[in-house]
């Protein structure tokens, strides 16, 4: 296997957020609401579960004002 190939094959596979927001309470322990909250402003439309949870712990992270 050549080294691009493993590089290819370590990446994480990208969800649509639709499809992660309906699994939102069994994979990231939050409501379907608060995934709305998180991603109302994503430009993207497929994500990965990693960088889901990571943007979900910081939205929980921020001050509220």
């Amino acid at each position: 296997m050549t080294a691009k190939a493993e590089e290819i094959k370590k990446e994480e596979a990208k969800f649509l957020l639709y499809e992660l927001r309906e699994h939102a309470r069994e994979l990231f322990g939050v409501k379907p609401e608060v995934f709305d909250g998180v991603f109302s402003k994503a430009e993207e439309t497929e994500i990965t579960k990693t960088e889901a949870e990571r943007r979900i712990k910081a939205f929980f992270k921020k001050e509220v004002k």
